[in-house]
This record gives structure tokens, sequence and C-alpha cells, in this order.
């Protein structure tokens, strides 16, 4: 089992990210939302996209057990005017995604 929490923000706060495990799309999230997915046994890659911006690819093992993450955007604060740079340069860094 698998347990994604997304924070609540301001950038993307209408729009969901697609939840991507192992190269295929098993889902999505809304801002503040809590999702949870069954999950084989095994090693897995997970990652979240928006258009063509992306989260980390996070590697991790599940046998059986619960695992947890949490994620969001990058553009909070002062990070906002930075916008196009994040969405030109820093594709892969737009969200930011870690297992708890």
């Amino acid at each position: 089992m698998m347990k994604i929490k997304r924070d609540a923000g301001y950038v993307d706060r209408f729009r969901a990210y697609k939840v991507i495990l192992d190269g295929d799309i098993i889902g999505e999230i809304k801002n503040g939302q809590q999702v949870e997915f069954d999950l084989p046994a095994g090693n897995h890659q997970l990652h979240l996209k928006i258009d063509w911006c992306r989260s980390n690819v996070v590697n991790f093992e599940t046998a059986g057990s619960l695992v947890e993450f949490e994620c969001g955007s990058n553009l909070r604060g002062i990070k906002l005017l930075f916008g196009f740079f994040y969405i030109t340069f820093l594709r892969s860094q737009y969200i930011w995604l870690k297992k708890v």
C-alpha cells in the first residue's frame, strides 16, 4: 500500500498532479488531497507530473507494508518570481516529492 499526501498551496491549486509509478499513470492527486494505492511487493519508481514539468524520481521497495510520501509545488514565497525559470530550466524540480 502506498499513501501520498499533497500539501495545500497557491500554485496549481485547481490542478491535479498525475501519479506515475514504474512509468504508468496510476491516478492523480489534487491540492490538499491524500490518496492511497495498492501496490505489488517489489522495487518501484515514483514521480509526479503536471504538463511538461515533474518531480524528482523516488526509488523505493515495498513488501506489503505501508509506504508514505509527501509532495507539493516548489514555487513558494519568493520562488514564485522564478516560475518561468522552473518551467523552462528546472522542469524536473517543479514538484517536490519525498518519502516520509
